[in-house]
C-alpha cells in the first residue's frame, strides 16, 4: 500500500488478527526497509496487527524530491496514522527508526510502548572521532586551495554518505547531527532497551543515558552481539517480542 507525503510514495504494509486498538509499528534502521523486522512481522501479525513501512528513499519507498529533517520522518508516521485512522501504538525500533520513536513518543500522545534496539539519537563523539573531524575539516580547506587531492578527500569520507545522492546527502548531515538527548526526559512511556554489548554504532553506554533521563526504562542486555544484536539473536528477540507486547 501506498502513503503521499510531499509528492514521493511511501510504501508500507499492515495485517494481523483482529481490529487492535494499538497496532504495533515496526521501524527500521538507516538503509534497511520492511525486511529489516520482516521475521518477527510474520510472526507477531499471527498475535496481533502490526504495521510496517519503508522509511524513504529505502526499500519501495521514493527519495525525496527535497532533503529531509527527522521531523519529515516523524511526520510520514503521523501521517500514516491519520490515514489508518489509528490513535495509539507500540513500536519496535533499530537504530534510525529508534529517532523517530524518540520524537514520537516525547513530543506526542500517539505511542503506547516501545522497545527499542541499538537505537540512535544521542550525538556520540570521541577524542578520536574528534581528531579524525578535524583532520577532514582541514584537509578539505587545503584541497579548496589545491594543495590536497581533491579525489584523496573523497575517499576519506564515510562509505554510508559516500554512496548517497546530493539530496539524501543533506538529510544524513541533517539527521546524524541532531541530538536528541534532551527530549529523552520527556518521555513517559514504558521503554524497554535490548542492545548489544558489542555495537560499536550506538555504544552500550547510551543504555546508561537512556535509563538516567526515562522514567520507566529497562535494559536487557545480548552478550557478544553487535548493532543488529535482534539479528543475531532472533529466537530470543522474539521471545522478548512476544512477552512484551502480547
Amino acid at each position: 500500500m501506498i502513503l503521499k507525503y510531499k509528492k514521493i510514495n511511501i510504501f508500507y504494509e499492515i495485517k494481523g488478527k483482529g481490529q487492535d486498538d494499538c497496532p504495533l509499528l515496526f521501524l527500521h534502521g538507516w538503509e534497511g526497509s520492511t525486511l529489516s523486522f520482516k521475521y518477527f512481522y510474520d510472526k507477531l501479525t499471527q498475535k496481533r496487527r502490526c504495521i510496517t513501512l519503508d522509511f524513504p528513499p529505502f526499500g519501495k519507498s521514493q527519495e525525496p524530491k527535497e532533503p529531509f529533517l527527522l521531523t519529515d520522518y516523524v511526520q510520514i508516521i503521523i501521517c500514516l496514522l491519520k490515514k489508518l485512522k489509528i490513535e495509539k501504538i507500540d513500536i519496535v525500533a533499530h537504530s534510525f527508526g529508534g529517532r523517530v520513536a524518540i520524537y514520537l513518543s516525547s513530543q506526542t500522545k500517539l505511542v503506547n510502548k516501545m522497545l527499542l534496539t541499538g537505537c540512535a539519537g544521542i550525538k556520540k563523539r570521541s577524542f578520536i572521532k574528534f581528531l579524525k573531524v578535524k583532520k577532514y575539516k582541514c584537509l578539505k580547506f587545503l584541497s579548496t586551495i589545491n594543495l590536497y587531492p581533491k579525489d584523496k578527500l573523497k575517499r576519506l569520507g564515510s562509505s554510508d554518505y559516500k554512496k548517497l545522492s546530493p539530496v539524501m546527502k543533506q538529510t544524513f548531515k541533517n539527521i546524524v547531527n541532531y541530538d536528541q538527548t534532551n527530549q529523552l526526559s520527556k518521555i513517559e512511556v514504558s521503554t524497554l532497551l535490548v542492545w548489544g554489548t558489542l555495537d560499536k554504532e550506538t555504544p552500550f553506554y547510551f543504555t546508561k543515558i537512556f535509563k538516567k533521563h526515562i522514567k520507566d526504562c529497562e535494559v536487557i542486555k545480548f552478550k557478544n552481539c553487535s548493532h543488529f544484536a535482534y539479528l543475531e539473536r532472533p529466537v530470543l528477540f522474539l521471545k522478548i517480542l512476544l512477552s512484551y507486547f502480547c
